[in-house]
């Protein structure tokens, strides 16, 4: 009996350390130096849907108490669609002009939490951030998830410290960022991107 009553503590102790939050104040530094981070997205279009890809993502997400604020970039250099013509056309001052304005910008401050984050457990939010694009500022809806993830031997196959796991989706109406389309290509480029962000943070990423 004593013995039984000994296990069941055990496990008890072990499922709440693993529903343990985190504490209240957290830094975690987004520079992946293997480059694994992604940010996709697709312009759908009638005769033709073009796919981008970057793996160049830095940036910084701070949690104060329950509330979160960050800010990421992307190089508009670093975005391939497989095509190094198209990739040009994409860089070039009719577009997104790399030279002029070289990164996408991405920022949110003082975001409400809706619970703790806590180890493993996912953190599902819609709200609004500010994108710069094209020399353009807008803010647009996002759906974040973010997951939280206490540093086990496990984790350390991924990176180093306490990670944070940041998933997005959003919309970009391409001409609200002067963006234009010719009329030659209102069928081969699509009004908005979709966008879909796989980020992994750590306290022990430098800047």
């Amino acid at each position: 009996m004593f013995r039984s009553v000994l296990m069941l503590a055990a496990v008890l102790s072990l499922s709440a350390s693993a529903a343990e939050p985190a504490p209240s104040d957290k830094r975690f530094v987004f520079n992946d130096p293997n480059s694994r981070d992604t940010v996709m997205f697709v312009l759908d279009a009638p005769l033709e849907v073009i796919n981008g890809l970057s793996n160049k993502v830095t940036g910084r997400v701070e949690v104060k108490g329950q509330k979160a604020s960050g800010r990421f970039q992307v190089p508009v250099s670093s975005i391939k669609t497989g095509n190094e013509t198209r990739d040009g056309h994409l860089q070039n001052d009719r577009w997104l002009d790399a030279a002029k304005f070289p990164d996408i910008v991405f920022e949110f401050k003082d975001v409400a939490l809706p619970a703790p984050l806590a180890n493993a457990k996912p953190v599902v939010l819609k709200t609004k951030g500010t994108f710069t694009i094209h020399g353009v500022t807008r803010e647009e809806p996002v759906e974040v998830t973010a997951t939280y993830l206490q540093e086990t031997a496990e984790t350390k196959n991924r990176a180093a410290g306490e990670l944070l796991r940041v998933r997005a989706k959003f919309q970009i109406p391409l001409e609200a960022y002067g963006i234009k389309r010719t009329e030659a290509l209102v069928l081969k480029v699509g009004e908005q991107a979709d966008v879909t962000v796989d980020a992994w943070g750590s306290t022990q990423f430098k800047p």
